[in-house]
């Protein structure tokens, strides 16, 4: 059985991810999946974009004062520190790339009945992005 659910890390490709990142804390691993899902100009694979949408999430968990990082992770956000320099307007990027067409993964909640509150979250992690918490 997999996870899915409308958070960043509710499905198994983010839990992986943040389990990763929590063993071996990394920017360059955070920006390389933003920079792949901002730059795909064909059509994104549904893992690709949950990956990316972990990865903005980690971004807006440590550019300002709130955070979506699990609980099991919040600390994760002071091993971090700062993000790199350009990584927010990255994140939004890809996360505006990520409910865009030609994603499977806005095309697979679509087809639920959770596509609003996964979009609510998505929000979420833009607004904290642009510093509202």
């Amino acid at each position: 059985m997999t996870a899915w659910a409308p958070g960043p890390f509710d499905n198994e490709e983010a839990a992986d991810f943040i389990e990763d990142l929590a063993e071996a804390p990394d920017w360059r691993m955070v920006m390389t999946l933003m920079e792949h899902a901002a730059s795909v100009s064909g059509y994104l694979e549904e893992a690709e974009a949950e990956l990316a949408v972990a990865a903005a999430a980690v971004v807006a968990s440590c550019v300002g004062a709130g955070s979506v990082l699990p609980d099991s992770h919040a600390d994760l956000k002071a091993t971090m520190g700062k993000p790199p320099e350009g990584a927010a307007n990255l994140a939004r990027r890809a996360l505006a790339r990520v409910v865009g067409t030609a994603s499977e993964l806005d095309e697979t909640w679509q087809e639920g009945e959770d596509h609003d509150a996964w979009l609510t979250q998505i929000a979420g992690l833009q607004s904290l992005l642009n510093g509202q918490s």
